[in-house]
């Protein structure tokens, strides 16, 4: 009779078993009768013996391998009968706790939702199409992966005149979401609903509650220089369309069925890696572009007497520019000129932010600030190159009122926390420490790392 060596894959089988009989031992040594323990530590060693051999052959180590297997079977319980499932369980379990870990103690994926950080950081992002330049399918698929691009249209299921009905004054009503557009298609999520109206027919349209579909419908039916929507809906006259108080013209061109009156991607916003583990070790420092949470900034803010002109109600991620920390004392100061040249103000008065009568310019957002005031305040006609409006002054930096920023262990802090001031970048749509006050250190996370999709020119490192 030949005999044969064992192959590769019958080596690999023993060890296998006996790592799994190893593991049965210590986890049930205690809850088995003495006779399965003294079988298991036999069939064990027979087969860790065997293996030790010089001259192993195939038929000898399939026997104390099937011996050690049949221990197994009576005694393994779930780790051995169903083992495989069992450890990939473990295995994903293992895998969580260390996702955990990683995004508790080191870093922490964060998705900007709006455009207040902008052009440092882009939320949501529409771009407009031409009904004769829809994308296809390959390119909308090709859009998504690398742009995280979502398509929205609105098809006009009769031929009439484009309304936007008004929702007790509204152009938008809150909704709930299912499948297909809930979070992860199926989780019930919120949204902006719009109702448009062609042909007496009503259209709804249903947007992410973070986008503001008014300015994109503002730009493409009415124009850029109206200040928003809602001022064109109270003011145009029932002649021009607007009757019973509840809609607004858009088209005054009529819209045949099937055509497309309104098409666009909504791009995603960047997606940062927040560094979570750097402000252990060092204090959060202006000019830092830094994420916090909000559930206890306005009962911060209470306690400190702040007389805050909004409150922000609820426990999200923010991101902005730390602009100043404990003890020190921030001042807007507008150029004269701005208000005498014409500047426009609808969007709030530039101003000059200084921090300890030094104004700020440590980074490439402060410079770009402080320059695009300068350029408004010698010609309110110039073009903004940059993208950066200029820093406003409104709420709690009005123009030339210093604003002393509470110290860990001022008379006027008795919450015993420090305070840092964060403002948005894009200053002249944002919602930051003008209208809601201070930060409390211990809601800081962490600063943006770095932004990892989408594949933009701003991939890389965050500044």
């Amino acid at each position: 009779m030949n005999r044969k060596k064992p192959t590769r894959m019958q080596k690999k089988g023993a060890k296998e078993l006996l790592r799994l009989g190893s593991k049965v031992l210590a986890y049930r040594r205690d809850l088995l009768p003495e006779t399965e323990v003294k079988n298991l530590e036999n069939a064990i060693s027979a087969l860790k013996d065997i293996m030790s051999t010089k001259s192993l052959q195939s038929e000898d180590l399939e026997k104390k391998a099937k011996k050690l297997d049949s221990a197994l079977q009576k005694s393994g319980d779930l780790f051995y009968r169903k083992k495989s499932w069992v450890e990939n369980i473990e295995m994903l379990l293992v895998a969580a706790i260390v996702v955990i870990g990683i995004r508790s103690f080191f870093i922490q994926p964060f998705i900007i939702p709006t455009n207040s950080m902008y052009p440092s950081f882009y939320g949501m992002k529409p771009k407009v199409y031409e009904s004769e330049e829809t994308p296809n399918f390959l390119e909308r698929t090709f859009d998504k992966l690398l742009l995280g691009a979502s398509h929205y249209k609105l098809e006009a299921k009769s031929t009439g005149f484009l309304y936007l009905k008004i929702q007790n004054r509204q152009s938008f009503r809150y909704a709930k979401a299912h499948f297909p557009n809930g979070k992860f298609f199926f989780l019930p999520t919120t949204v902006r609903e719009y109702i448009f109206e062609i042909g007496g027919k009503d259209h709804v349209l249903q947007v992410p509650a973070e986008f503001d579909l008014d300015d994109l419908l503002k730009n493409k039916f009415v124009g850029e220089e109206v200040p928003n929507l809602i001022s064109v809906a109270l003011i145009v006259p029932q002649d021009q369309g607007f009757t019973g108080n509840n809609r607004l013209k858009l088209s005054e061109t009529i819209v045949q069925k099937g055509s497309i009156p309104l098409a666009f991607d909504i791009l995603l916003g960047d997606a940062l890696f927040v560094d979570r583990m750097s402000y252990n070790f060092i204090s959060p420092k202006t000019g830092d572009p830094a994420v916090f949470r909000t559930g206890s900034i306005d009962k911060f803010n209470r306690s400190l007497g702040v007389p805050v002109r909004s409150l922000i109600g609820e426990d999200k991620y923010y991101i902005k520019r730390l602009v100043g920390g404990p003890g020190d004392t921030l001042e807007m100061r507008v150029p004269d000129s701005i208000f005498t040249n014409q500047t426009d103000v609808r969007k709030g008065v530039p101003g000059i932010l200084y921090k300890n009568d030094v104004p700020l310019s440590v980074n490439e957002a402060f410079k770009k600030n402080l320059e695009r005031t300068e350029q408004l305040s010698i010609d309110p006609q110039s073009p903004n190159l940059s993208g950066f409006p200029g820093y406003r002054a409104e709420g709690l930096l009005t123009n030339r009122k210093p604003l002393k920023i509470p110290d860990k262990n001022s008379s006027n802090n008795p919450t015993g926390k420090k305070a840092y001031f964060a403002l948005g970048d894009n200053s002249t749509d944002s919602l930051d420490g003008r209208m809601w006050g201070f930060v409390p250190e211990n809601e800081i996370i962490g600063r943006a790392l770095l932004v990892y999709y989408p594949f933009t020119q701003r991939w890389g490192l965050s500044n």
